[in-house]
């Protein structure tokens, strides 16, 4: 399988979050391009399209409203260890980001 990301991914504190279709999510890399999100989610929720969500870090003082994105990827699968639970992992492409936005998210990518 042909890796066709832009930017190199970084790895990020497990305290990193994000809120995105009313879910709470763990951000689990990013990049100047986008990021990967992991829900754990019995629902049906459908992850298409585009979206626009909030990113938060304590740890870095990051409190990010509205970023938007487009979710070009995801995948499905389930915990052996939790009988039922699935969880779902998307990856989302930045959209056209605000000044402050982009400003955030360099404070997120400093010392990953």
């Amino acid at each position: 399988m042909q890796d066709l990301r832009k930017h190199k991914r970084f790895a990020v504190t497990k305290k990193t979050r994000a809120l995105a279709h009313n879910k709470i999510a763990e951000v689990t890399n990013i990049s100047k391009g986008g990021l990967s999100l992991l829900f754990l989610d019995k629902s049906n929720t459908l992850f298409n399209g585009e979206l626009s969500f909030d990113l938060l870090c304590n740890e870095k003082g990051l409190d990010a409203r509205q970023i938007p994105g487009t979710i070009v990827w995801h995948r499905e699968g389930s915990y052996s260890n939790i009988p039922g639970m699935v969880y779902r992992k998307v990856g989302i492409q930045f959209g056209t980001l605000s000044k402050i936005q982009k400003k955030l998210l360099t404070t997120l990518l400093t010392d990953v």
